[in-house]
């Protein structure tokens, strides 16, 4: 057979299979394709995103894998924002609701005293009442823009060395007053040994915030013992009760901000130990509660040295 049809014949072959492979391999790209828009259909419509597929193999599979990421990252940023578009509608309709009811009561002193015929003592309690009452708004609000800066961490905490026993002896001072005239004993047993790196200022807020729930809950002639104990990984403080305790369905809910259990102060707000709470968890500490109806409650605060809890 003359060579040169040979070479024609197989040169024609070869031509031939190269067609049907790219003809080949263009139904699988097409068929790729179409996969690949039906794979991104059910990852815009759908909530759970689909499984990346076995039929898909090779670059094809990456493009899918690295699509399902991207989805994946930005599900979890728009749940984010959801999350803090939710939070920033219940804090601002709380604030609402907390500061109604002082303006409220400014209100009508306000109202009582454009009356005429108040005798001087009325008149200067009015005023006292309004000066409370404005005292009361100033702090709610204060310690509200610091639940948000703490929440969005823009607080900055300083970094000080401070005697536990320091800390716990002031904040006592200033409340043994009030203490005194409920007739509530409070015993210190905190070692001069154990200091804490914290922010002093903060950090005394929070043990104030839950002293003084224990305070509140103590009825006359019972007792609140704070102690201390230091080991390698931290410095604990422990606040003890033997007050009236708290429920086991209000338990789990106690540092929930704006939480009013069943033996809640009227007044109270219910952003106290919910304050404390995120007081010490900024600082590298942890605090628990423990408590039970009629029996007291303990509070523990620990504070630790690493800076990993």
């Amino acid at each position: 057979m003359n060579p040169y049809l040979i070479l024609s014949i197989v040169l024609t072959l070869i031509v031939a299979a190269l067609v049907i492979h790219i003809a080949a391999d263009r139904a699988k790209r097409r068929k790729e394709l179409d996969e690949l828009i039906d794979f991104l259909t059910k990852v815009q419509d759908r909530d759970e995103f689909p499984d990346l597929g076995l039929e898909a193999e090779g670059r094809m599979l990456i493009l899918r894998s690295e699509i399902y990421k991207l989805a994946s990252t930005l599900q979890e940023q728009y749940a984010g924002e959801v999350k803090k578009n939710t939070y920033m509608a219940d804090m601002l309709s709380n604030i609402s609701h907390q500061i109604k009811t002082p303006l409220t009561a400014i209100n009508l002193m306000t109202d009582a005293l454009k009356n005429s015929n108040m005798d001087e003592a009325q008149r200067r309690r009015c005023i006292a009442n309004i000066e409370d009452q404005t005292d009361h708004i100033t702090w709610l609000v204060r310690t509200l823009l610091t639940l948000a800066e703490i929440d969005a961490g823009v607080l900055v905490m300083k970094k000080e060395k401070a005697k536990a026993s320091e800390l716990v002896g002031n904040i006592v001072s200033g409340i043994a007053v009030e203490a005194d005239i409920k007739d509530v004993s409070i015993d210190i047993n905190v070692s001069s040994e154990d200091v804490i790196s914290c922010d002093k200022r903060w950090m005394s807020e929070a043990l104030l915030n839950i002293i003084k729930n224990s305070l509140q809950h103590t009825e006359p002639g019972g007792y609140i013992k704070i102690s201390s104990e230091d080991n390698n990984l931290s410095t604990n403080i422990r606040i003890e009760d033997n007050g009236c305790g708290i429920s086991k369905k209000d338990l789990p809910h106690i540092f929930d901000r704006f939480y009013h259990g069943e033996k809640s102060d009227p007044n109270s707000n219910g952003i106290g130990l919910s304050l404390a709470k995120q007081i010490i968890n900024s600082q590298n500490g942890t605090v628990s509660c423990e408590s039970e109806e009629g029996r007291g409650t303990i509070f523990e605060i620990k504070l630790y040295k690493s800076s990993t809890v």
